[in-house]
């Protein structure tokens, strides 16, 4: 039993190791993917690492608040909206 344990986790493993392959290969045929390595701010990022891990860090972080941001306003339209059918129909 504790053979075939490591056999099967291999076997995932491989299985995830393919699929992120495919992954990495869909996304390098991509046009739009080749278009922007060929582009200067590409060229430039990949010349300059820190900078490019600082701008993605940037980007992460900055997408949370601006999500919260944009969920607020969407919960908070539908809020007037119910509010505004309810006092209508009364």
């Amino acid at each position: 039993m504790a053979k075939e344990e490591p056999r099967s986790i291999s076997r995932d493993l491989q299985e995830l190791q393919k699929k992120l392959s495919l992954l990495i290969e869909f996304f390098q045929n991509n046009p739009k993917v080749k278009a922007f390595t060929k582009s200067p701010v590409s060229q430039y990022l990949d010349r300059h690492p820190f900078l490019a891990l600082a701008l993605l860090v940037f980007i992460v972080t900055s997408a949370v608040p601006v999500g919260f941001f944009l969920l607020l306003v969407i919960i908070t339209t539908l809020v007037a909206l119910v509010g505004v059918i309810i006092l209508e129909d009364h």
